[in-house]
């Protein structure tokens, strides 16, 4: 469930794109109304805005605010503008290059995407980059993160809610055999992770973890392998199995008090804030004690704070 919120009485394209227009106007943006307007519009409407306001005024909306915000405010609001496969798009390019650091990012994309909106998210990347999100992946990555991730971007996963219990008994062996010792099949948890359906993994990972005590991701942490790889793996198995306590986890690490992660931060709040937010809260006040609001006043703060605020229907 989303946790942004539409206005109940919607002004037209048009006077939305004048009144942010007076908003770049005078002194100083007012970027309060900037978050008044773009925060409580859907996708839909957001994108009329954004053509609007070019035919209006000749000028790209994204550039405008480019130019009249400033920090993380800017890039939040910039990313947010966009159309959600369009930002997906632009997410996971900007991802390819520290992809040893940044592969999260196409493993939110691949696993929480249906296989239709996936599609839809590599049409739009074509068509920004004028190639596929798989040849930059295959040309960003090495050996068995590669082949992980390409098998993420590239298959087309059954989306209904059939399990073979037979099957996931007998995978749930696979990947015990695959893990233990310290050593690692890859290409079997490969083909496994990244062709099964979702439903179907989840059966595996409950299979496994009924017969062995452990989930599949701790049987991992025994591997002598280190590298970002097997991080990637245990990340998308988490994210498969439960995608808002997946993100709960990766909130709770991006406002640690060390220092906020802004970018991650920002990623999931924007990707999520019309779609699924509601559950990643909800998971995330359960692990926390607190909610997801609270750490974000405390973590953030100015016109960042509000709109991110502003998005989680605050």
């Amino acid at each position: 469930m989303a946790t942004n919120t539409v206005s109940q009485v919607v002004p037209s394209p048009a006077e939305d794109a004048a009144a942010l227009l007076k908003a770049f106007q005078g002194w100083g943006t007012d970027e309060q109304a900037v978050i008044a307007i773009l925060a409580r519009r859907d996708a839909t409407q957001r994108k009329q805005i954004t053509l609007t306001y070019e035919q209006m005024y000749n000028e790209s909306l994204l550039q405008r605010l480019q130019s009249e915000l400033s920090g993380d405010f800017e890039r939040a609001m910039c990313h947010w503008i966009l159309d959600p496969d369009e930002r997906q798009a632009v997410m996971a390019n900007a991802a390819m290059k520290c992809i040893q650091e940044e592969y999260p990012v196409i493993i939110e994309i691949a696993g929480t995407n249906s296989p239709a909106e996936l599609i839809q998210v590599k049409k739009a990347y074509h068509v920004l980059y004028k190639c596929s999100l798989e040849e930059d992946v295959a040309a960003c990555t090495t050996g068995n993160l590669r082949s992980l991730l390409l098998a993420l971007v590239s298959t087309y996963r059954y989306d209904g809610n059939y399990v073979n219990m037979g099957l996931a008994k007998s995978e749930a062996k696979i990947v015990h055999e695959a893990v233990r010792n310290g050593t690692i099949d890859h290409e079997e948890l490969i083909r496994i992770v990244g062709t099964r359906s979702k439903a179907q993994l989840k059966a595996t990972f409950s299979c496994f973890k009924d017969e062995h005590s452990s989930s599949i991701t701790k049987a991992l942490l025994h591997a002598t392998d280190s590298t970002c790889y097997l991080r990637a793996l245990r990340s998308t198995v988490r994210c498969i199995a439960d995608a808002n306590k997946y993100f709960a986890k990766v909130l709770r690490n991006a406002t640690r008090e060390a220092g906020t992660d802004e970018d991650t931060l920002t990623r999931v709040v924007v990707m999520h804030a019309e779609k699924d937010m509601k559950g990643i809260s909800d998971a995330f006040q359960k692990r926390s004690s607190v909610t997801l609001e609270q750490v974000i006043a405390k973590e953030t703060s100015g016109d960042y704070r509000s709109f991110l605020m502003a998005l989680l229907g605050s």
